[in-house]
Parts: C-alpha cells; structure tokens; sequence
C-alpha cells in the first residue's frame, strides 16, 4: 500500500492546505500571510522563475535567511520540480568562499538565487562555473517606516559597498517581480518515489563538506512521522528561528509547521541572544533550538543554576511545547529550564530530539510532556530503527549500547558524487529499504525509550559552533613547534563543550607564550573564537598510542576526566568568552 506523502512536496503541502486557505500561513513581524496568500505567491514566483529557464529536475543554489521571500522561492522551486541545493548565508568568511567553491563544484548549479548580501561568495565563480544569479534583500518584506527606511538605506549602501549588487534588473528579485507571467504556464513535474528532491550540506565528523542528496518525499516522511509524536493543530504558532535554507533541521521544522497549517513566525533574530525575546514577541506556541538556545533561560548563582534574572514572570505562558536538538542537552541543565519555563508561565517540559542531515532531521522525538527526562524519546513513525555492535550488524540486547541503524523512506539517497563516502554509512536491508549507520551510541531503556549516549565520530559544539577535532588537529600541525595533537572537549552545561589541546611539543626549549600567541592567530585565520582552547596540556615526548599504531583519543579523555575532579582545568576565561556571544 503506497503511503500518502509519496507525491512532490509542493502537492503534499497543497493537499494538507486545501481545507484550511484562510488560517495564518507565516508572519513576519506586524505582517500576516494567510494559507491562500501563499500558495498566490508559490504560483507567481514559479512563474517567474520557469520564466527565468528553470526546469524540474535542475539543480538550484539557493541562499537566504528566513524571510517571506526564502519561504516563496523555495516552494516555487519545489512547485516546478526543481532540485534545491541549500548554501549556508552566514558563512562570510575567506574559508567559506572556498568551502561555496567547493559545493558549487560538487552540485553545478544552473542558477543561484540569493539573499545580495551573500551575493560576493558566489560571484567571482559564476562565470567559471556557468550559472545565473537572482538577488534579493533579506529586508524586503520589512515594511517602510520611519525608522526601517534608514536601516534599509543604510543596508543597500553597504551592499552596494561590499559589490554585493548586479546592475541588471534581469538578476533583481523586486524588479522581476513587478512583470506580468500571466500567460506563463508552469507543468505539473512528473513525481517519481526516489527521486532527488534536496542536496543539503553537512560538515560530517571531520568538518569535510558532503553533499546530502535526498528524495523528493524525505521531508514528507519527516512530517507525516513527527506527527505521530508531536501534538500539532491547526492555527498554532511555531516560531520560525532555525535557517531553513541550508539546514535539513530547519527545513523539517518549516515543512512540518505549514503542512499541519501552523503559523510559522519567521525571525531575523535567529541568534540564542535573542531566544526568549522572540518567543516571547511571537507569543509562540512551540520552539525548537539547540541547548545553547535553551539555556539563555538560566544562569549560574552560588554553583546552581537557576531562572535568568532577566526573566519576567508570564511572559512564555504561550509556550505549551519546547524541544532541544542538533546535540545532546546537559542532564544538569534540564530541571533548571523547566523550572525557568514554569516561571515565565509556560507549561512546557524541555524535550529533545535526535536527528542528522542525512535522515532530512528527525529520526527520534521526546516532546516533554509523555516521555522521560534525559532521554531522546521515541522514533518517528516513518522510520524503523535498530541498536548494532558497532562495526557489526549483530543487535545488542535492550539495556546496552549500540550504534543507531535508521531505516526508511527519511534516510539520504547518499552522498552526492561521494559513493566512496555514501558507502561506509549507507546500506539497503532484505527488504530493499535503505538503512543508514548513524555513529550514535545509544541505549534502549526500560520504559522503551531511547538513551542518548554519545558519537562514535569525534565532532562536538562549543557555544554555537560544530568544533571538528581532526580539522583543528591538522590545522594545529601546521606550527612547526607543534610535534603532535589531540583536540578533546571539555564538558559544561551552559556552552555544551569547551576543546582542550594536548600538544606534543617538537622541542623542549619552546617559548609558551609565543606560541599560544601563535595558536592564537593561526586558529582566528580560519575559525572563530569558539575553536580557541579553554586549556591547553604541554607534553615533552610522544603521544601515548594505541597497538594499532593510532593516537589513543580514549586515553586523554580520562586524563581529562581526572584533571577536572581534581580542579587542574579551569575553562572559566573560555566559558566567559563564549557566552558573551550568546
């Protein structure tokens, strides 16, 4: 029997949206987009954009921030049956311009539609790489005011500063908007089950970006399985804080709010800063965000952590459902947010989540309110799920660790162009389903739900950042007093973790303080402050190492576990520091 979500996902949107045209689709500060307004202006946009020569099945780069128009492009191109790769628009950095190289690369788009400010990482290859571009402004949809027109004029100037513009209304979001496609007949893409729909990016383990190709119906399965789990009705308020242009997360929160005919609260404000202030504006009924979101509810006072000073009482009493994902939340946190929920108003428990890019987000939910503290819930509906010996495809027994298998019709289709990457993770079961090797540890409890017990891989956050150990560890290499390295984190429950170097030194007669001014630099030339160490351990002779020849990582977390209980880390300066960000 065929299951409902296997059409395109503009028609699965369009089928859940049928019956409910008149409830509020997005908002956007004061503005109120209803479900018929949207689906206007779906149909517009793809018009204008099979116009411009998009076609189904062509690859589209695509790069925004979470505005009204990102909402309509997006869902113009799935409307035509366009295939849309998503590119981070925060990335600003000189790496990042080689990492946007890379991907063009990898994906050959044949145009690239993106916010003007993101526009100088794209527009030194668009000829070398032979594609078109469409600008628009992440502040288009911001209503003329007083006081807008001078942020909005302050802006353009900047762009126009940074060369962050094309003269010809031909690459113009507004000025192709304002023609006529009446007469511009968009065809109904043929759907078929396994299908490239996606290609999100993923740094991995390692920090090496691989493209992501997932089918058309991946974010339907996502939908139609966090259904099963999460309470959603029709006119409540989810706010709309997590980019959804190049994260798989994102995009199954957006998916899954306008195919339950939820109004998605779109925010600029997308930083942890501003967390609470923009649930608290949206008067948001569900949130989602990484523990380093939730924890802007608390603070520590006296070694405890309690509600944020900065709390005021009642002001979240809208807030019925919050989940934390994209890394594991610190058990010692979680009855202190409960507690700062309770205090604003909310009757929210925190739940969590677990999710990869590769299985389009969500593969397992606990939403707060029916299932155990501390754990990740339950599988979604739409996936099966199994524990491994790790390495091995034996099953472990209910009580002991494994490494998470995910089987369905969410898992990736593989790596783009990667089979070599595609073929260590992903595998099809007798049944021909596609199965995916997670990395992820974890437990199935006695309640039968799931315990999250750590990664397999080595990657970590610290304050809002992926910290990739062996990227760093190579970087780190590079400095010639610098013999060998081992990146570990450091546990804490407000910044998630903080990295710890364990540096073999060439030479005995090194000057510290040089060098770490050194570290210091080289790490800030390509990352940000959230790479810096909280602590750093010199070593006068080699690494200590395993039979097999490779660093024992296992060794240096103990030692880091010994050095924490006797008080010979102190990550306060570090810890500081990240917060300040915040």
């Amino acid at each position: 029997m065929e299951k409902k979500y296997f059409m395109s996902q503009y028609d699965y949107l369009l089928e859940c949206n049928k019956n409910y045209m008149d409830y509020i689709a997005l908002s956007f500060g004061d503005r109120k987009i209803t479900y018929e307004e949207l689906h206007d202006r779906i149909d517009k946009y793809a018009r204008l954009l099979y116009k411009k020569g998009i076609r189904a099945g062509d690859i589209i780069g695509f790069s925004s921030y979470n505005t009204p128009e990102a909402v309509y492009l997006l869902w113009a191109l799935k409307k035509i049956g366009a295939v849309v790769a998503g590119f981070n628009p925060l990335e600003q950095t000189k790496s990042s311009k080689k990492q946007t190289k890379s991907d063009l690369l990898s994906v050959k788009p044949k145009m690239v539609i993106t916010v003007d400010k993101n526009f100088s990482n794209f527009k030194q290859w668009e000829k070398a790489l032979d594609f078109s571009t469409i600008l628009f402004s992440p502040l288009e949809s911001v209503p003329d005011t007083k006081e807008t027109s001078k942020l909005k004029k302050g802006y353009r100037l900047q762009q126009i500063a940074l060369g962050n513009f094309k003269l010809s209304k031909e690459n113009n979001l507004k000025s192709l908007l304002e023609r006529d496609y009446s007469d511009v007949v968009v065809p109904t893409p043929e759907y078929s089950k396994g299908k490239l729909g996606d290609i999100i990016f993923t740094g991995g383990s390692t920090g090496t970006h691989k493209g992501v190709d997932l089918a058309e119906e991946s974010f339907n399965a996502v939908v139609e399985g966090m259904n099963s789990i999460f309470p959603a009705k029709p006119g409540m308020i989810h706010l709309g804080n997590i980019p959804f242009c190049s994260m798989a997360y994102g995009r199954s929160i957006l998916n899954f709010s306008l195919c339950n005919n939820m109004e998605y609260a779109l925010t600029l404000k997308a930083m942890p800063s501003d967390f609470v202030s923009e649930l608290e504006r949206t008067h948001a009924n569900a949130a989602v965000g990484g523990p380093v979101h939730w924890v802007t509810l608390i603070e520590e006072k006296d070694g405890k952590y309690v509600p944020s000073s900065q709390l005021k009482p009642g002001s979240l009493v809208d807030l019925h459902y919050a989940t934390s994902g994209g890394e594991a939340k610190k058990a010692a946190t979680v009855n202190a947010i409960d507690a700062a929920l309770a205090y604003c108003g909310s009757d929210a428990k925190l739940g969590d989540g677990l999710g990869s890019t590769e299985t389009a987000a969500s593969i397992m939910i606990n939403n707060g309110k029916i299932h155990h503290q501390n754990t990740v819930g339950v599988p979604i509906s739409t996936v099966n799920v199994k524990l491994f010996k790790p390495g091995t495809k034996e099953e472990v027994k209910k009580g002991e660790d494994g490494e998470l298998i995910t089987c369905g019709d969410t898992v990736m289709l593989g790596y783009h162009g990667n089979k070599e990457e595609t073929d260590k993770v992903l595998y099809y079961d007798e049944n021909g389903t596609r199965c995916l090797r997670s990395g992820d540890l974890l437990r199935l409890n006695e309640y039968n739900e799931y315990e999250y017990i750590g990664r397999l891989k080595r990657n970590f956050v610290s304050g809002c950042d992926n910290i990739y150990s062996e990227a760093l560890e190579e970087l780190l290499m590079t400095l010639p007093e610098i013999k060998e390295v081992v990146v570990t984190p450091i546990s804490d429950p407000m910044v998630q973790y903080v990295p710890r170097y364990h540096i073999s030194l060439s030479h005995s007669d090194i000057d510290i303080t040089s060098l770490e001014k050194k570290i210091e630099k080289l790490v800030l030339s390509k990352y940000n402050i959230n790479w810096l160490p909280g602590s750093i351990v010199y070593y006068d002779k080699p690494l200590v190492r395993m039979s097999n020849s490779k660093i024992n990582i296992g060794y240096y977390k103990e030692k880091d576990a010994k050095d924490f209980e006797e008080g010979k880390i102190d990550i306060s300066a570090a810890k500081e520091l990240r917060l300040s960000l915040i």
